[in-house]
């Protein structure tokens, strides 16, 4: 059945759910629409949730209860990485590869979990081992009956290239009217070596020694650059204004 024939019997809306718990979200087509829960009679829910939309939801719905956060892969090579992933982290506990170069990983919280730095470093290092590009995306962890719907949360993040934070911090400056902030967005725009330390920086989790690295530059120098950047912004290139800097330069046009 098409989504415009379901869309003249039910109130599906277009875009993303404003809500986790109380709507049912899925992709058709790649794009999102989702359904107030409320406005569907059990059997109705039924048949979206199990019939009509329901690859993604079983996928999550056959997990026992507990907590679960679901770790996205952009690669040719999933098949690989599948091979070799739950041996590595022997937490996940469902691999499944959606498309030619898309798949995901669901992780079980338990106590020796990797943390957030320690998860990434490890991926990294592993897609190296392996020799494969790979883009990922690592989750929260989530109750199991929430998953589907936090899932489509964080795969539009993925999918436009923003973590957990920088969607928040996307979705807040949208909505900030500041005269202050508008001109810092204004010259950092216009200002390509500050875009370039703000980048660099930013990618290597504020570690200087890294980034002076990466800028081909002395330790020393990187310095009087962050200094001559603070003097002309305002703004230090460390901690919470770091991930603001690199909000206004990476989102301005998205």
């Amino acid at each position: 059945m098409k989504i415009e024939a379901l869309e003249k019997v039910y109130p599906i809306k277009r875009g993303p759910s404003p809500h986790t718990t109380s709507v049912f979200s899925f992709e058709n087509d790649g794009e999102q629409y989702y359904v107030d829960k409320n406005a569907l009679t059990s059997r109705e829910l039924k048949l979206f949730t199990d019939v009509l939309f329901s690859s993604e939801a079983r996928a999550f719905d056959t997990l026992p209860s507990g907590s679960y956060r679901i770790i996205q892969f952009k690669t040719g090579d999933f098949d690989l990485i599948a091979e070799q992933l739950s041996l590595i982290f022997p937490n996940i506990v469902k691999i499944k590869k959606q498309t030619s170069d898309y798949g995901v990983a669901i992780e079980q919280l338990a106590m020796d979990r990797l943390y957030d730095s320690e998860m990434k470093q490890s991926l990294m290092t592993f897609c190296q081992d392996l020799g494969v590009a790979c883009t990922y995306y690592i989750g929260l962890f989530s109750d199991q009956a929430e998953l589907h719907d936090i899932y489509q949360t964080e795969k539009r993040n993925f999918d436009q290239g923003l973590s957990f934070s920088e969607a928040l911090i996307k979705e807040g400056l949208h909505q900030v009217t500041n005269r202050q902030l508008s001109k810092i967005k204004q010259n950092l725009l216009l200002d390509l070596e500050a875009q370039e330390l703000i980048q660099h920086l930013y990618q290597n989790d504020g570690n200087q020694l890294q980034t002076a690295k990466s800028l081909f530059v002395h330790r020393n120098t990187l310095t009087q650059k962050m200094k001559k950047f603070e003097a002309k912004y305002g703004l230090s290139l460390t901690g919470s204004d770091l991930v603001l800097l690199y909000s206004l330069i990476s989102h301005a046009e998205r």
